[in-house]
């Protein structure tokens, strides 16, 4: 084979091994001057609000896997069930890429303004997952909530599911941040308790006291959203009916009661 031959071939090798195969990430920017990490080989082609786009004459799959390495240049943040990447100096927050094969393939990368997750903690991702009480349905079957949203349910006094109440009581002993939605029905009314430990209490200064709060109560009746923070919470077990309360206390650092609800076990 003579050399000429040997460096064509070699050539296309090294061309080809661009195409088809992951590679490294560069900086790049756009038509205003905010700077990327996007794949090798690529150039800005486009952007909307919340996309922008860089195109190469590489192939998607070479694209993808760096654009994959690229979104890893940012901070990692989560909320809202959602993964983010945060770049500081950008102050956008990615939300993921995509790909589209042709000459040239292209990738877009979707992102936010600011910092997606800011202000965002523990407490709120725990919150989240159960959604907020304002949107639950109170019109929802007893036994439906019971058995489908995981509810503790209660019924004219007694309790559709006391294991879930078990469950999140055994969480609390054991210092688990954690929620419970309770529906009590009454002669027909309804109401929602939701229960939460949290990791990042309030500080509460009542007088001359100073006070961390570790427990949130939010309310829901058909007229109204309340949301009290209590600094103690308590349970009667063994007995019917069975109470739960909290406790807040007073300028004098008197402790008083709230019985959030009493249920007896069938």
């Amino acid at each position: 084979m003579s050399s000429t031959l040997k460096r064509i071939l070699a050539a296309v090798l090294i061309l080809a091994a661009l195409y088809f195969m992951p590679f490294v990430t560069v900086k790049g920017t756009d038509d205003v001057n905010r700077t990327w990490r996007v794949p090798f080989g690529t150039w800005f082609t486009g952007k909307t609000d919340s996309s922008v786009t860089f195109s190469g004459v590489r192939s998607a799959y070479a694209l993808a896997k760096d654009s994959e390495n690229a979104l890893h240049s940012g901070e990692e943040t989560k909320c809202y069930g959602k993964t983010y990447y945060y770049l500081k100096d950008s102050d956008i927050s990615l939300e993921g890429y995509e790909t589209a094969g042709g000459i040239p393939a292209s990738v877009t990368f979707h992102f936010q303004k600011g910092n997606a997750c800011a202000g965002w903690t523990g407490d709120d991702e725990v919150a989240w997952e159960l959604g907020a009480i304002k949107d639950a349905d109170m019109t929802i079957d007893p036994q439906k909530a019971a058995d489908d949203l995981q509810w503790f349910v209660i019924v004219d006094g007694k309790a559709l599911n006391p294991g879930i109440y078990n469950d999140f009581s055994r969480l609390v002993k054991q210092g688990v941040y954690s929620i419970l939605r309770t529906m009590v029905v009454e002669n027909g009314s309804v109401k929602l308790i939701d229960i939460q430990l949290l990791e990042n209490p309030e500080i509460q200064k009542v007088g001359d006291n100073e006070q961390e709060a570790y427990y949130r109560v939010t309310v829901r009746t058909k007229d109204e959203v309340t949301e009290t923070s209590y600094t103690r919470y308590s349970e009667t077990a063994e007995v019917t009916p069975r109470t739960v309360s909290v406790y807040e206390k007073d300028a004098e650092g008197i402790e008083h009661e709230t019985v959030l609800f009493e249920y007896a076990v069938q």
